[in-house]
């Protein structure tokens, strides 16, 4: 995933993945998938203003958030918050294209005025996104 130019306050990545489009966002909607490559246990309710909650029990954190937008195969939104942080929900709008590799992702996500906040959120991406490639790849 590389670092794309975005406007203040958005860090906006933008890679592909070897899957077609429906099928990667499967690997973000479905509590089965995102364990293989996320979270170490999920919940998910998926539609429009359903919740969802991804969490790392080993390292006590929790992720919550509700979905904005649910198109599959094309664009998935959600809300994020970490459950022991009391800063504001940041969003993160992800967008699946296809592409000669299989998909091209294009995520964005919200971050206040901190720079290492961001920066935590792009490594966070380009950690995970690898392993998404990965888990796609087994699959």
């Amino acid at each position: 995933m590389k670092v794309d130019e975005s406007p203040v306050g958005v860090a906006r990545l933008i890679g592909e993945v070897a899957a077609p489009p429906e099928t990667v966002f499967e690997f973000f909607v479905t509590a089965e998938k995102l364990v293989d490559w996320w979270s170490e246990e999920a919940t998910i309710d998926l539609r429009i203003d359903g919740e969802y909650e991804m969490s790392w029990p080993s390292q006590d954190l929790r992720l919550l958030g509700r979905f904005l937008v649910v198109e599959p195969g094309e664009r998935l939104a959600f809300t994020w918050s970490y459950s022991h942080k009391p800063e504001e929900p940041r969003t993160v709008d992800v967008r699946f294209k296809a592409s000669d590799a299989g998909t091209e992702l294009t995520i964005e996500h919200t971050h206040g005025d901190d720079p290492d906040e961001r920066q935590d959120y792009i490594d966070g991406w380009q950690f995970f996104i690898e392993r998404l490639r990965s888990a796609l790849a087994e699959s």
